[in-house]
């Protein structure tokens, strides 16, 4: 996908996850990220005060998104003071919960799991929105331990303690769990939510009246109108839509077709406070309604955003290459345009064959190369078929791994990954086996200068490292610009301060130097990394800190 000028905004973004001092990943070049408090932005009720504590105990690196705690909230009332019904749906969600077995069930952001049943600075990992995770012992009063700062502590599965209270309940029938239980993640999918880029979108916490909506947008006049002239003519052209309103180009105007559901007044711990999206940041949404002659978004966070000021992400289809079943190194993959055939014409000489291998394709090499006129011409493993060395990124297996010790084939293999910034390629091992090879986009800096932190320079890193923590998606905040977010980045795994391994779904440029310093993988090969490398994150966890109870963590290595 070709960047346009506003998407040019989503490189200077710095990843906003709790990590304990190891999170966050800069996609520019950001000013060098200084510690944030946890303490909320919003003001917070005395009643509060426990959960508060709870949130300040958990430290974070760079500008980190707060868990913002407030008391759950009460459900919609109807004007008779009524509750209103839950849709039929909704009531067989909650019936299927019940059945579960016993579980913990997050009530926000983050709810915090910890290695004891006491409030400490070194969690072990958390519960996002709309998550939970299974009681240890199968049962609530089995779970249920007495501990520090919390009057309920409940041991979970595989380890670890939750706190149930304003975060966390064991009912599954809570009305924000059951309001939450439908926006949770796909975590199955390599696009846990769907994303779309802003055009200066705002965020409402409820569904806004006409004059809420021409007080928050200046032009919903003559935006509306645009919308009305596109939608009327169908079928129009780039070009033509951009002669109407250039911000309408991408947009995709199509009504969603379902009317309102029954909109739940989350407080701040569910819904960050931030009334707009700003140009050429993203969002990530969970589903679409039409209500009020517009189309309308929820997003991860339940606000609620006009879908005519969001240009949806086109999905790459990338991915990378499991070396099994015939497949192994070395590799050749073509980044940027796709890239000539060439065989032995009839006088002996290199001449194209007329066919191409496609841009981002693969193919096996023999190893073998022959030089003519001063180029190299490399064999692959179609027959009688080369490829020019300079048309290639050529991946080969490594001749020793950054491990301590000796390979013992009687234990799990140990796993590591080989990065080459320049080179635009992944390599992951167990041991010295290659068992997956792809392209990803690190820094647009290439790598670090002397003397200057990568992230200045939008540099990767070079050096020997490890994954330090792993978060199935973390939104994306700006070290300098708190307006310009990257919503719900997808498999995101830190391995040195700032810089994280991460999924990108707002480009498809891979091989190329593209980040800020951060390693980019495709959605499709984020997802499969994350789940291959150790530490495992438990079923049911959002985020893990890769502490000595987490198990063996997996290597980095990256290089020129």
């Amino acid at each position: 996908m070709a960047s346009s000028p506003s998407s040019l905004l989503l490189a200077a973004l710095t990843c906003a996850i709790a990590s304990g001092g190891a999170a966050a990943c800069s996609e520019e070049s950001p000013a060098a990220a200084a510690p944030a408090s946890l303490e909320a932005d919003v003001p917070r009720a005395p009643a509060e005060a426990d959960a508060r504590r709870a949130e300040a105990d958990a430290p974070r690196a760079a500008i980190v998104e707060a868990a913002h705690v407030a008391n759950a909230p009460a459900p919609v009332q109807a004007e008779d003071g009524a509750t209103p019904p839950a849709s039929a749906a909704s009531a067989a969600s909650a019936a299927s919960a019940a059945k579960e077995s016993a579980r913990i069930y997050s009530k926000a952001r983050f709810a915090w799991i910890n290695p004891g049943p006491y409030r400490t600075r070194g969690w072990s990992g958390y519960l996002g929105l709309g998550g939970s995770v299974a009681l240890r012992g199968g049962s609530v009063d089995a779970a249920r331990t007495p501990g520090e700062g919390c009057d309920a502590w409940y041991a979970v599965e595989p380890r670890g303690y939750i706190c149930a209270g304003a975060s966390a309940t064991v009912d599954p029938n809570d009305p924000v769990v059951a309001a939450l239980r439908p926006h949770a993640p796909k975590i199955d999918s390599p696009w846990p939510y769907d994303y779309a880029e802003s055009t200066g979108a705002p965020r409402y916490p409820r569904l806004p009246s006409a004059k809420e909506q021409r007080r928050s947008e200046w032009d919903l006049e003559a935006h509306l109108a645009s919308v009305s002239k596109v939608r009327a003519a169908e079928g129009l052209s780039d070009e033509a839509i951009r002669e109407i309103d250039e911000a309408l180009v991408g947009v995709d105007l199509k009504p969603a077709g379902v009317a309102a559901p029954a909109l739940f007044p989350f407080g701040d711990l569910v819904r960050e406070a931030r009334d707009r999206i700003v140009n050429g940041s993203t969002v990530a949404f969970t589903r679409a309604f039409d209500a009020q002659d517009r189309t309308w978004v929820v997003t991860s966070d339940q606000a609620y955003m006009p879908k005519d000021r969001l240009k949806p992400y086109p999905r790459s289809s990338f991915q990378g290459v499991w070396l099994k079943d015939g497949r192994s190194l070395p590799l050749a993959f073509f980044r940027k345009t796709d890239r000539p055939k060439y065989q032995r014409g009839a006088g002996g000489r290199f001449e194209p064959t007329g066919a191409s291998f496609a841009r981002l394709a693969s193919v096996g090499l023999t190893g073998r190369a022959e030089v003519e006129d001063g180029e190299r011409f490399l064999e692959t493993q179609e027959p009688g078929v080369y490829v020019l060395a300079d048309d290639a990124v050529v991946v080969e297996t490594a001749k020793r791994a950054p491990l301590e010790g000796d390979n013992d084939p009687s234990s799990p293999p140990r796993k590591w990954i080989e990065i080459s910034v320049l080179g635009g390629w992944f390599v992951a091992y167990e041991e010295l086996t290659p068992v997956f090879a792809t392209l990803i986009s690190p820094g647009r800096g290439g790598v670090p200068q002397k003397g200057i932190p990568a992230i200045e320079t939008a540099a990767t890193p070079t050096g020997r490292f490890r994954i330090d923590g792993k978060f199935v998606t973390a939104t994306m905040v700006s070290s300098s610009n708190d307006n310009i977010v990257h919503s719900e980045v997808q498999f995101v795994q830190n391995f040195h301060g700032p810089h994280a391994l991460h999924g990108a779904y707002w480009h498809d440029a891979w091989g190329e130097l593209k980040s800020g310093g951060c390693v980019n993988l495709s959605p499709i090969d984020a997802k499969q990394m994350f789940a291959w490398t150790d530490p495992p994150v438990p079923e049911g966890w959002h985020g893990l800190r890769a502490a000595r109870d987490a198990g063996r963590s997996t290597v980095v290595l990256i290089h020129r």
